[in-house]
């Protein structure tokens, strides 16, 4: 902390009803928070036993508040020339903190409020202790600073730390670790930029979360549910699978008018039936000046389209022809950079954020920075924004560049906290900070484009503010690098779809870029990624030429679409960098089912997993792999094989019945859960009956786990209405069942045993 409490501030806390206390208590169902006035100290611990629990201390005897003073299951306390908040609502699983500037401190020497510091209790030595960030997994021994959030965990990944900012209105986030006493301690900093900016007691405050937890995996997604119910965030749309033309070879970057008919054609016949939905239109299409090579990056004339570029009729005609074959039209765009040499900026440098000498602030690639608290840069990309949606017909938004909006230095591509001028830049109005005029920024575009527009940021890696700062303002957000047909510039994209999958379909929908799947990719390697992104659940838009891919990757496409829209969770993710074992389930009981997704990413190496299987419930589990077309058995209640280098295994389990149930389907990678949508057994007429969502022309087989008892080891009667049955057998105590359907429709089917 900054500053020592003031005589004038203590009198002033006594005046409002502050006092000296021997301890004042905070508790809900799950926690349980005490400060003692005296001591200056606090301890939060779980109503679970056996959880970590933390503690801490101001060093110095501290005044308190009693709660009803700042409303209900809140403290205040005051210590360093700063007001401290700590609020514990019933049934949350996080005690939130929150700081603001004394009213009668002298001026702060930065423009930083810093929350009290916790002190992790696990018991064990900090070595044995993960701390999981957006730069990654590292021990408890390293002091670190990360954005938005820092995650400890202890060993096995058995009780757990979660901190992190769950508010990033005004201030950019940041969570850091460091070592007190042999032990992990963690606290929150947040960062206005400048002094004049830092909030005192009244004002909105930017909210801090601590919570203790069994699983670390159960406390992300805890923190994911806290950010979204923070923000008042509300997830409505269909996660989009479909198509970026930036990657392609050939007709990559915007594409062109002639080829994107052909693509759009070809995707609306062969692959709309698989729930292909979106043609996203990149970077190439806009008109602008060509940049010298000094501030080298894209045209920036997002008014209209290149008069000479691939779109010489119009950007519009485009977006006609993807609508009129059944999908959604897509574009690309950077919102909040500008050119001042273009139209009409050219003749408003005022529209620009500005340097501290005057001129207008340039941010690597993205361009100059237009001002987001400047009426008329605002007017501009209203205008840009209203003409893409509701001129030329688009109904989906990338928008790049964003950290162009908050006008601060490029990072990119590393997720590693830096300095980056935050404070530096001047805007119109100097009250904005510059997270508040980013955020300022993505509400007008929002508010121009309209609610049923689907809003995608990109992206994270530019910079890694962009992350806290663009929660609640977008539907989507790219938290992977750039991409490309490369084993090696795929790993980043997963490894960051990883540390953060707790946001995805909570907070925004995670797009961890392109599914590729070209050569030089081997085809395991195009099966691994196109796996990934399925199991996981995050964006799936395939970069590829389509209409030329070979038959067996343009098949990864309909096998990892559509999204299934569940939640999947890496399960080592406190073990291995780049976790190896994800799981996702639906149901529950005996009707439930799972899949355990396997990786290797290692692309020299084969590796021996083993996944053991105690938390999918006890008993006897069916398994079936799916790029096999194998059944597994599953000994001792785990699954362990050895993967090939760069490549994978989907496992799907079913528990063992004294039936027949379904175990796999062939339609999805997920192996029933997109497709499924009914399954029943009948004991008296020993039948099993369901409904499957079939994809007309794409032969479909039901693959089902026979009881070990034999009782039931042949088909004797089959039905369909709506498809065909050709073919049925029985092996290795599976039934396959293969049907067929002219038409994308739900087929009813009954197996007679």
């Amino acid at each position: 902390m900054y500053f020592r409490v003031t005589g004038f501030l203590m009198m002033i806390m006594m005046v409002h009803g502050f006092a000296f206390a021997e301890a004042d208590i905070l508790e809900n169902e799950l926690l349980r928070f005490v400060l003692d006035g005296n001591r200056g100290a606090y301890t939060l611990e779980s109503k679970e036993p056996g959880l970590p629990g933390c503690t801490g201390s101001f060093g110095e005897m501290v005044t308190v508040a009693p709660g009803e003073a700042v409303g209900a299951n809140s403290l205040v306390c005051a210590s360093g020339g700063c007001l401290f908040a700590f609020t514990l609502k019933p049934g949350r699983p996080f005690l939130e903190v929150a700081v603001s500037r004394a009213s009668d401190a002298p001026a702060p020497p930065s423009g930083v409020l810093e929350t009290p510091v916790f002190v992790t209790a696990f018991n064990t030595a900090p070595e044995e202790i993960r701390i999981l960030g957006c730069d990654g997994l590292k021990d408890g021994t390293a002091s670190r600073a990360g954005y938005t959030f820092l995650a400890a965990a202890g060993p096995d990944g058995k009780g757990a730390v979660i901190t992190g900012w769950l508010t990033q209105n005004r201030a950019s986030g940041i969570a850091l670790s460091e070592n007190v006493d042999g032990k992990p301690a963690l606290r929150g900093r947040a960062e206005y930029g400048l002094p004049r900016h830092l909030p005192k007691s009244g004002e909105a405050l930017e909210s801090f979360a601590v919570g203790l937890f069994a699983d670390p995996l159960a406390g992300l997604e805890a923190y994911g549910d806290a950010i979204a119910k923070a923000n008042g965030i509300i997830l409505n749309k269909l996660i989009p699978s479909g198509y970026c033309t930036w990657y392609s070879q050939p007709h990559g970057g915007a594409c062109d008018q002639k080829n994107l008919a052909e693509l759009a054609a070809f995707c609306a016949k062969h692959l709309a039936p698989f729930g292909f939905n979106v043609i996203q239109i990149d970077d190439q299409w806009q008109s602008g000046r060509a940049r010298p090579k000094e501030s080298s990056g894209p045209r920036l004339g997002f008014l209209e389209h290149h008069p000479r570029g691939p779109y010489r009729d119009g950007i519009k005609p485009a977006a006609d022809t993807i609508h009129a074959l059944g999908m959604t039209p897509g574009l690309w765009f950077i919102p909040f950079a500008g050119d001042p040499a273009n139209d009409p900026a050219a003749a408003h440098p005022e529209w620009f954020v500005k340097t501290a000498g005057g001129d207008p602030y340039y941010v690597y690639w993205a361009g100059w920075s237009l001002d987001m608290t400047h009426p008329g840069a605002r007017d501009y990309v209203r205008q840009v924004t209203h003409r893409i949606m509701k001129e030329w017909g688009f109904n989906y938004i990338k928008i790049d560049g964003l950290w162009s909006g908050m006008a601060t230095t490029c990072l990119y591509p590393e997720p590693d906290y830096r300095e980056d001028d935050l404070g530096g830049a001047v805007f119109a109005d100097p009250s904005k900070t510059n997270i508040e005029a980013y955020r300022d920024g993505l509400a007008l575009v929002r508010e121009a484009a309209g609610d049923d527009v689907f809003i995608l940021g990109c992206n994270i890696a530019q910079n890694m503010r962009t992350l806290g700062a663009s929660m609640g303002r977008v539907d989507g957000m790219r938290v992977g690098r750039d991409i490309g047909a490369d084993w090696g510039n795929i790993l980043p994209c997963v490894e960051m779809g990883s540390r953060l999958y707790f946001l995805h379909n909570r907070v925004w929908y995670n797009d961890p870029d392109c599914l590729m799947l070209r050569e030089p990719l081997t085809l395991d390697q195009a099966r691994a990624w196109a796996s990934w992104i399925a199991v996981s659940g995050q964006m799936n838009l395939v970069s590829e030429w389509l209409p030329g891919l070979p038959a067996e990757r343009l098949d990864l496409v309909k096998r990892s679409m559509p999204n299934h829209g569940l939640n999947a969770r890496p399960l080592d993710l406190f073990e291995n960098g780049t976790p190896r074992a994800w799981l996702l389930s639906k149901g529950e009981g005996a009707a439930a089912r799972h899949i355990v997704a396997v990786f290797n990413w290692d692309a020299q190496k084969e590796q021996k997993i083993k996944v053991p299987l105690a938390r999918l419930g006890t008993g006897s589990l069916s398994c079936f792999e799916y790029w096999s077309n194998l059944p597994v058995a599953t000994g001792g209640n785990t699954i362990e094989c050895v993967l090939p280098p760069a490549s994978c295994k989907i496992f799907a389990l079913r528990q063992v019945v004294d039936h027949p149930v379904v175990v796999s389907t062939s339609r999805h990678v997920t192996q029933g859960m997109v497709d499924l949508l009914e399954e029943e057994w009948d004991e008296s007429s020993r039948t099993l009956s369901g409904v499957s969502r079939v994809v007309g022309g794409d032969p479909y087989e039901l693959r089902i786990a026979l009881p070990p008892d034999a009782i039931y080891n042949a088909i004797t009667h089959t039905e369909c209405e709506g498809g065909i049955i050709v073919t049925r057998s029985v092996q290795d105590a599976v039934a396959r069942v293969r049907i067929e359907s002219e038409t994308s429709a739900p087929v009813a089917w009954r197996l007679i045993f």
